[in-house]
């Protein structure tokens, strides 16, 4: 049904053509560029969630957003309330294995890390059995449990990141895609189900998508979580990363091999098993309530109100943390005043446009690097109910290096949304192209994924792989230095004169013309069969 509403949108496209250039032209570099440099500034020390500088922050935004013309969504405010735990820990200098071959201490930060958003302000390992337990997986659409046959309950359980189709082209696990299996968040999460003590996942770079140093922040760092009914109760009591050289030496000192025990975990048959080793350590945590705020702005509809089309991209970064060369602010130019000025462009462009049929919210996040807290308490809280929710576009981590002649699709094949932006990319003379590493998991990693769980379509999309003015193969050399160098820390700044963001100008006329067309014509995209997902 929607492809054939697709096609008739094509054959229409000329009519098309004057109702959303009539909006585009009013998209503004120069008011991108204003947003980015004001939310990047480091008077906002990194745009914390529940620090001194978020009223700030989401004021700032809030004030755009009506200077352009929105009404606010919720009730006629810009914020919606999000509830927040936020968590304060202290964590043992070393974590100490028992072995075979002697006592084994990992030195915290650089070997191990470990938190927990559990209510217990000090959790203790006292030589608690480790079990091996291969990916951390219970997959029945996968015939797979990696915990078959063995009690963990009270244990600790040590796992590998990713799933067992990285580094393969076969259909077990999506190959080299990742699937939500091989998301850090999912393990631990089915740690807690088998009842788990601690659950450490070994970390390795090109399996994980990001360096030591990203896991490594998680230290001693402030963690958010959502303001728990029940403390966490069923949580483990410690979640955390191991680094590989650390793993490598523990296995070895169980008489294990490393890359022996990666073939025995990727294979469909992995048993788990105990290791004849026990752990020691601590944690010592201190936790407070409060209150974080989702900004939200509304374009009502003409003739469908009750529906609605969702554009997000999220506030929130790191706040202060750990120096690198000197400089501990981290700012996130990129990740996300990038995708938030990409927002209000395209907001901009809607108010300067007919009135859409179906309504427009333009939502902004909190706590999207906290695991997508704000994004799961707008689903669970919605202005508009998820069956009345046509789909959302969201944007993330927008790279300034000018124009683009790609777009490339996160979490490409699920949903028939994508077929509306080849279209439209066509039309303006851009090819489609899939995320270069899926192995990192994106499409699980953005605000869009809360709606996707609750069967809403969605696309994650940008320039990304061929820059104009690189090329395919130097662009994709400069994603590379960005995830090793860039990503989560304080290099993640705007530099005007270096950087180019004639590319997110580009981005937000495709998608107000995908907006458009999700928004004037009474079309529901569709989950592809074999997506997993489902209205």
């Amino acid at each position: 049904m929607f492809i054939k509403a697709l096609l008739l949108l094509l054959l229409l496209g000329a009519c098309q053509q004057h109702i959303t250039g009539s909006g585009e032209k009013a998209i503004s570099l120069a008011e991108m560029e204003k947003t980015i440099k004001e939310l990047s500034d480091d008077k906002y020390l990194g745009r914390m969630p529940m620090t001194e500088t978020e009223p700030a922050v989401t004021a700032y935004i809030a004030s755009r957003m009506q200077e352009i013309g929105l009404d606010g969504a919720n009730q006629g405010s810009y914020f919606q309330d999000v509830p927040i735990l936020k968590v304060s820990s202290v964590i043992s200098p070393t974590l100490d294995f028992s072995t075979p071959s002697g006592i084994l201490k990992f030195n915290k930060l650089s070997e191990y890390v470990s938190f927990s958003r559990k209510i217990n302000e000090e959790p203790v390992l006292d030589h608690s059995e480790v079990i091996f337990a291969g990916f951390g997986i219970v997959a029945p659409d996968y015939g797979r449990n990696d915990f078959a046959g063995l009690d963990v309950a009270g244990k600790t359980i040590i796992v590998f990141v990713n799933d067992p189709g990285y580094g393969t082209d076969s259909e077990y696990f999506r190959g080299h895609e990742m699937t939500y299996y091989g998301r850090w968040t999912y393990k631990f999460e089915e740690a807690a189900r088998q009842g788990a003590k601690a659950c450490f996942i070994v970390h390795e770079t090109g399996p994980a998508g990001y360096p030591w140093e990203v896991a490594a922040n998680n230290g001693e760092t402030v963690k958010l979580y959502p303001a728990p009914d029940d403390g966490y109760r069923d949580r483990c009591d410690f979640e955390g990363w191991i680094s590989l050289d650390a793993a490598t030496k523990l296995f070895e000192a169980c008489g294990l091999d490393f890359s022996e025990l990666k073939k025995q975990a990727v294979s469909p048959d992995f048993a788990p098993f105990v290791l004849p080793a026990k752990v020691s350590g601590w944690m010592k945590n201190q936790f407070e309530t409060g209150v974080s705020q989702n900004v939200c702005g509304l374009i009502r509809g003409s003739e469908r109100p009750d529906e609605v089309l969702v554009y997000t991209a999220h506030w929130d970064h790191l706040g202060v943390g750990t120096p690198v060369n000197g400089d501990s602010i981290y700012n996130g130019a990129t990740d996300n005043a990038s995708a938030i000025a990409w927002m209000l462009e395209i907001a901009r462009a809607f108010k300067a446009g007919p009135q859409p049929e179906r309504s427009v919210l333009f939502l902004s996040p909190t706590a999207e690097e906290s695991g997508l807290i704000g994004a799961e308490h707008y689903v669970a809280n919605p202005f508009f109910p998820m069956e009345k929710t046509v789909g959302v576009i969201n944007s993330d981590v927008i790279l300034f290096l000018g124009s683009f002649n790609d777009i490339t699709l996160t979490g490409a094949g699920y949903s028939e949304m994508d077929e509306l932006v080849a279209a439209e990319a066509a039309a303006l003379g851009r090819y489609m192209d899939t995320d270069p590493n899926p192995e990192n998991g994106m499409f699980f990693r953005s605000d869009h994924f809360p709606f996707v769980k609750k069967g809403v379509p969605a696309i994650f999309a940008k320039g990304y792989t061929d820059a104009a003015k690189y090329g395919r193969e130097k662009t994709l050399q400069k994603i590379a230095e960005y995830w090793q160098s860039v990503y989560h820390t304080p290099q993640d700044e705007y530099v005007p004169g270096r950087d180019d963001l004639t590319g997110l100008v580009d981005d937000a006329i495709l998608f107000y013309r995908v907006g458009r067309q999700l928004t004037q014509k009474d079309v529901w995209p569709a989950w592809k069969e074999g997506a997993g997902f489902s209205r």
